[in-house]
């Protein structure tokens, strides 16, 4: 998938990522969102949110560095969205129960900043790559 978008498009591009996401096989499916700030990341987040009926007002959780959601989608029962700009290192994850969380089935982990926690991302993460200049976002999923 790649596509460019104006910020008004962002609602049909978390339709398009949810449909082609997948259950994971061996707990929660997490989707790692990269991208500069002000690439739109939180932006999409909150209309992949709302896609799966979430109502609660979505903000990036910098300084909690998670929060959790419960949904009425039909198979992401619940969704985590992880800030991860201010980890420094991945023991920092303990404390959120990331162990826990990856086991979740039916689960929706949203992790922005992925390059900062890499090596504690599950072998099956899909990654999506978002740049931007002036209006426009490119999204595209990252292969490598």
């Amino acid at each position: 998938m790649e596509r460019t978008y104006a910020e008004s498009e962002t609602d049909q591009v978390a339709k398009e990522i949810l449909s082609i996401l997948g259950l994971s096989p061996t707990g929660a499916t997490v989707l790692a969102l990269q991208g500069d700030l002000g690439a739109g990341k939180t932006t999409l987040t909150k209309s992949l949110a709302q896609e799966l009926g979430i109502t609660e007002t979505i903000v990036s959780p910098t300084f909690v560095i998670a929060k959790f959601y419960e949904t009425t989608h039909q198979i992401f029962k619940n969704v985590v969205h992880i800030d991860a700009y201010r980890i420094e290192s991945i023991d920092e994850l303990g404390p959120l129960g990331w162990n826990d969380i990856l086991q979740q089935s039916n689960t929706l982990v949203i992790v922005e900043w992925p390059e900062r926690i890499r090596e504690a991302l599950p072998h099956d993460t899909k990654e999506f790559v978002i740049t931007h200049e002036g209006d426009r976002r490119t999204i595209k999923k990252n292969h490598g």
